[in-house]
């Protein structure tokens, strides 16, 4: 009797320890359908619904065998690639072959069976994300449609679904996805855009975002968004963690929440809280404080550690978990701060980004991504590399503008583990009219709010924007801004983020339309100058307070383009050439203002050239703007790479290989940077080269005693002078000329020469290296060649129009005395040298 007794209690111990076990580690049930378990089939418009592809059965394979095989996340265009049905629209101009595409529906076809765990349960299905437009169906009934590719939707299945279980599943899903919308300005901020200034207008569609099955009991949390309160002083935090829960039921019930939190990345104490209360039926929206004592904080890389938080929410009815979820934090303090030295008529918005009462000087890039237009090629490993080269080349932020999506999870993800902070379009909205309809309006203002829920958390957003440059290009500005302005307090409720209604709000629209002209600029008149204005003198005219975008434009290597140009296009260059987007001439007279050769002579010769002018010029405006600390902060180059191969923007290619152009931006974006003002880039021959010697330190550290040394080498490299200067400490966060230098020029004219600096702590240990590629030219003779070059681009596009890469090819525009492409191979004449 004892032994049974004794058995019996073991029993009761084992089973509730085991109990008490799954509740502390209580996980919401989820079936994830992502994978490769797809099927797609492409129809014109309408066929689907003719042949009754919902309609197709679980017992019926025959009816989806030779469809093709698929993967969501994706795309339609990689599926269809894979099984070779089109060419690599990124090779040559395969992708004008492909328009086909976007003319057709394509079905998306999943059969499975649901976990029995799931069994009594209320079930959904989760979409997190389609491309663009689609119907949805389960075993042929629809359960509802939906627009815009960066809201998630769900729908109820628990009446539909079969809990059957067969060897190749149960539940047949299918999913019509409209044909692709062809203009922009009827979608824009539900979709980006697929056409600009490095990407033909292939329209990307498909299940770009995981589906789910979801299984809970009444309640379900649908939300966790962690607001932060920091006291610096007691390095202690007040959470306000605010929920919502929807309620299945048709009568109130009493659950219980149970709360705890704890580092993620760190070892940390184990923070509780628990409250009891009533859940209405439908939508509820709670908020629970919770104190910890010994707040870890988060910090871009360069001013301290990336601490984050996990919050484990669960709730309970009568002992019994009716679901679970977590949510990833970061405990930091965010302000923003006015930029000293401007006026209020000149600056009136704050522009300073403080984080935990330190300085953010934003050193950033456009995040051109995803790392693919074409998101089924779009992998986490290549999404690992653009971060790490981000970060390996200093950048301590990157900015997300219009003109590009709303990244996936994954990328804010690794910005918030390697501290690289988000300045980011809420949508993309970008170069264009608005519509003006009030559906157009109300829809798109509900899906910033779903995009803001979504980003909230992330440590790394510091900014949200509106409109990228839809002021300077729409027919109705006022319309415009004071629709991104209705947008900003829209979403206001939902986060504490600095917004930000337009990027830029100091061109020549938004000055008229009431902004200050020193608040923000997109400094990419030079690179539109065509030659009639030099580096030098167009960044010493800048005084902004942040510039959101500095864009030069330089080809990929050589063993990138080979890639993707063919074979018999490479050189002298072919018309693949022109459609990824090449400015032979604007490359011209960039070549020839930094280097005074337009470099034409050969392929590598013109790909090192265009790399090494992009870097010169991204390392005159950068150091330029960030000598101007801390009136001036924050500097964006536009960009740091970019969806597809082009010949365009990027430091890194689309192949993730960094162009030579990478390395002068990491130069110029070392925390402690030491750098050389210089008025001029050409000096004549011996006459006398005069700079200035700056320390920028953007770290919270002091550095003591340090000494610089200046090398000046001439054509060869060969040293001509050297001189040591002692500077004594250099102070964090700040900015600081010590020195005048001179040398006499050496060399000849058409001759470089070569500045180097080294700045040394008190032990000797280099903090900051530099250099500088320097000309010895004649600039009342250079100029003008630079205008001259400038001036046949002008007149290009004059007659053929700015977007119209068939200026370049003689043979292929008609240009009379002419032999055309059925005779010649096409190709740009002024790169042939034979």
């Amino acid at each position: 009797m004892n032994f049974l007794r004794t058995l019996t209690i073991i029993v009761l111990l084992l089973f509730t320890s085991v109990s008490i076990a799954q509740q502390q580690n209580a996980q919401r049930l989820i079936h994830d359908l992502s994978g490769h378990l797809w099927k797609l089939q492409g129809t014109l418009p309408g066929r689907g619904m003719e042949e009754k592809f919902p309609e197709i059965s679980y017992d019926h394979m025959g009816d989806a065998l030779n469809w093709a095989p698929a993967q969501v996340p994706g795309d339609v265009f990689t599926d269809l690639w894979r099984i070779g049905r089109i060419e690599d629209p990124h090779f040559g101009r395969n992708s004008v072959k492909a328009k086909w595409v976007n003319e057709y529906e394509w079905w998306y076809l999943r059969i499975f069976n649901v976990p029995k765990e799931m069994e009594g349960k209320n079930i959904e299905l989760n979409f997190e994300g389609v491309d663009y437009a689609c119907d949805v169906y389960l075993n042929g009934t629809l359960l509802g449609s939906h627009e815009g590719m960066f809201t998630p939707f769900s729908f109820d299945i628990t009446k539909l679904i079969s809990l059957e279980q067969y060897k190749r599943g149960r539940n047949v899903l299918a999913v019509r996805l409209h044909p692709a919308p062809r203009r922009y300005s009827q979608v824009a901020g539900k979709k980006p855009a697929w056409h600009g200034d490095y990407w033909v207008d292939l329209v990307p569609t498909g299940i770009w975002k995981p589906v789910k099955l979801m299984a809970y009991d009444k309640a379900k949390i649908d939300q966790v968004y962690v607001e932060t309160k920091v006291n610096l002083k007691k390095q202690s935090a007040d959470l306000d963690i605010h929920l919502e829960i929807e309620h299945s039921g048709t009568v109130a019930s009493n659950v219980e929440l149970e709360i705890e939190v704890q580092g993620e990345n760190f070892k940390s104490k184990v923070y509780k809280t628990t409250k009891t209360t009533s859940l209405k039926p439908g939508k509820n929206e709670l908020k629970i404080p919770l104190t910890i004592a010994d707040a870890k904080l988060w910090y871009p890389w360069d001013l301290g550690d990336q601490n984050l938080y996990i919050a484990k929410i669960t709730v309970k009815n009568d002992n019994k978990v009716l679901d679970a979820n977590d949510k990833l934090f970061g405990i930091r303090e965010l302000k923003m701060e006015m930029n000293p030295g401007f006026t209020k008529q000149e600056v009136e918005n704050p522009w300073t980004v403080m984080i935990n009462g330190k300085r953010h000087f934003i050193r950033s890039g456009t995040w051109g991504g995803p790392p693919d237009i074409f998101f089924g090629r779009a992998t986490k490993e290549k999404y690992q590399e653009f971060i790490r080269l981000a970060k390996s080349a200093n950048f301590n932020n990157l900015r997300i503008f219009g003109w590009h999506p709303t990244e996936i999870e994954y990328f804010y993800e690794l910005c918030n583990r390697e501290g690289i902070t988000v300045w980011q379009d809420i949508l993309p909205i970008a170069s264009l009219s608005l519509p003006k309809g009030e559906a157009y309006k109300k829809s798109l203002f509900a899906d910033a709010i779903s995009v803001v829920k979504q980003l909230r958390n992330h440590p790394c957003m510091v900014i949200i924007e509106g409109g990228e440059e839809i002021l300077m290009t729409a027919s109705d500005p006022v319309y415009n801004l004071n629709f991104m302005k209705e947008l900003g307090e829209v979403v206001k409720p939902y986060s504490n983020l600095h917004y930000v209604p337009v990027s830029p709000l100091s061109d020549h629209v938004g000055i008229k339309l009431g902004f200050k002209p020193n608040e923000s600029v997109h400094a990419n008149g030079l690179f539109y100058s065509e030659g009639r204005i030099n580096t030098e003198k167009f960044f010493n005219k800048q005084n902004f307070a942040v510039v959101p975008e500095l864009a030069i434009s330089s080809c990929p290597n050589v063993a990138s383009i080979k890639k993707f140009i063919p074979e018999n296009e490479l050189w002298p260059p072919g018309p693949s050439w022109g459609h990824h987007w090449t400015d032979f001439d604007v490359f011209r007279t960039l070549n020839f203002d930094a280097l005074n050769t337009e470099a034409t002579g050969s392929m590598q010769e013109f790909v090192d050239a265009t790399q090494i002018a992009q870097g010169v010029i991204f390392q005159y405006g950068l150091e330029y703007y960030r000598r101007r600390k801390p009136k001036s902060s924050a500097i964006s180059i536009c960009h740091f790479i970019t969806f597809a191969p082009d010949m365009k923007w990027g430091i890194v290619d689309y192949y993730q290989q960094p162009k030579l152009s990478y390395d002068y931006v990491k130069r110029a974006y070392q925390p402690v940077l030491v750098s050389l003002e210089h008025e001029r880039r050409r000096w004549l021959p011996a006459e006398q080269f005069e700079g200035k010697i700056w320390v920028v330190n953007d770290l919270y550290q002091d550095f003591k005693n340090c000494k610089a040394e200046i090398f000046f080498m001439d054509n060869n490299h060969k040293e001509v002078k050297r001189e040591t200067f002692s500077f004594g400490d250099i102070k964090g966060d700040s900015a600081t000329k010590f020195v005048t230098v001179n040398c006499k020029v050496p060399g000849k004219l058409g001759d470089k020469f070569y500045v180097n600096l080294s700045l040394k702590d008190v032990t000797g240990k280099a903090i900051s290296e530099n250099k500088y590629l320097l000309l010895v030219g004649d600039e009342k003779v250079d100029l003008p060649k630079l205008r001259a070059i400038g001036q046949e681009a002008i007149s290009k596009k004059e007659k053929y129009g700015s977007h119209n890469y068939l200026r370049y090819f003689e043979s292929l525009n008609g240009a009379a005395g002419v032999k055309q492409a059925d005779e010649k191979q096409p190709f740009v004449k002024e790169f042939d040298n034979k």
